[in-house]
């Protein structure tokens, strides 16, 4: 079983007695599991993604677990999946990254897309693509749900890098990366999201080492 390491507490402000965590103010704390490490809320709770196979990683909540439905409201989570274990063509990390992946938040009900960038989308040769194409794809995105009369943003990074120069960041043997994050639409909740999605490191890169690489080449 993986095991879930606790950090010490990166304050970005006072310690405050606040029910909700999306503050302006709000204090983080470190959370790591296979490899991957992350800021998340203080009192949250953090476990590992062991029943989300084959994604290894976490999950963060400000309760026991993450499911699909709550996560669209609280949550974060930081996976990938290990290729040398699964043993698929990485064409298809292509594909779960560009489609099914991230529309099972961007097309859930009551959710829009209000922003999104591909920074590298070069199809696989069999999808009509180059015949020396590496098959990467990395993008990023943000939106707005309601629920309930409840509203949430969320952001989230994706990467498949393929045979492509992000290929060389991260954790070794890597077919896939993901990182989705959600909190209620209240003041504060952009800054929060943004600290938990720049903070996800991937053994010691983040999303922005993934972006660099590609733009380099």
């Amino acid at each position: 079983m993986a095991a879930i390491a606790i950090g010490s507490t990166a304050c970005a402000g006072s310690r405050t007695a606040a029910p909700s965590p999306v503050t302006a103010n709000a204090a983080f704390t470190t959370v790591s599991a296979d490899g991957i490490s992350a800021l998340i809320p203080e009192g949250w709770v953090a476990q590992p993604a062991e029943d989300s196979a084959p994604y290894q990683g976490l999950t963060a909540s400000p309760g026991p677990g993450v499911e699909e439905r709550t996560l669209l409201r609280q949550g974060l989570i930081a996976t990938r999946i290990d290729a040398t274990d699964i043993g698929v063509p990485s064409d298809l990390y292509y594909l779960a990254a560009k489609g099914p992946l991230i529309e099972q938040v961007t097309r859930a009900d009551g959710c829009r897309v209000t922003g999104h960038r591909v920074y590298v989308n070069h199809r696989p040769a069999w999808l009509q693509g180059s015949r020396s194409s590496p098959g990467d794809f990395i993008a990023t995105g943000r939106g707005r749900c309601a629920h309930r009369g409840t509203a949430t943003r969320w952001s989230y990074f994706v990467a498949a890098p393929g045979f492509g120069p992000a290929r060389e960041r991260g954790i070794p043997g890597s077919g896939l990366y993901l990182i989705v994050a959600a909190t209620p639409a209240a003041p504060g909740a952009v800054q929060t999201l943004a600290t938990m999605i720049k903070s996800v490191r991937f053994g010691q890169d983040t999303a922005r080492d993934f972006v660099r690489a590609v733009r380099a080449a």
